[in-house]
């Protein structure tokens, strides 16, 4: 995930589309800091750079042919979410 943000990633783990994306958008990553996977093909991400967190919703595509089974689709910002909503979302105290 750090090498997408960071342009030095493949076709073999991106799709196209993104890394045409990524182009324009260019930041260092110092962290990623979370990984959550909302369903089989979505996941969160939330990354660390120089100006704080950023948050991500990462889609990924699943193919037999692809080098690793499967590869990223689409990476869109969102606003990020607390620790406290976080923990609501896991299901902690209410």
């Amino acid at each position: 995930m750090k090498s997408i943000f960071e342009n030095n990633s493949t076709k073999k783990l991106v799709h196209q589309k993104v890394l045409d994306d990524l182009k324009a958008t260019h930041f260092e990553v110092e962290d990623i800091t979370l990984v959550k996977m909302v369903n089989g093909l979505h996941c969160d991400v939330i990354a660390k750079d120089s100006k704080g967190y950023r948050s991500y919703a990462v889609t990924l595509e699943k193919n037999s042919k692809f080098d690793h089974l499967h590869r990223i689709f689409d990476v869109r910002g969102q606003k990020i979410v607390s620790p406290y909503q976080w923990r609501i979302v896991e299901g902690g105290d209410k």
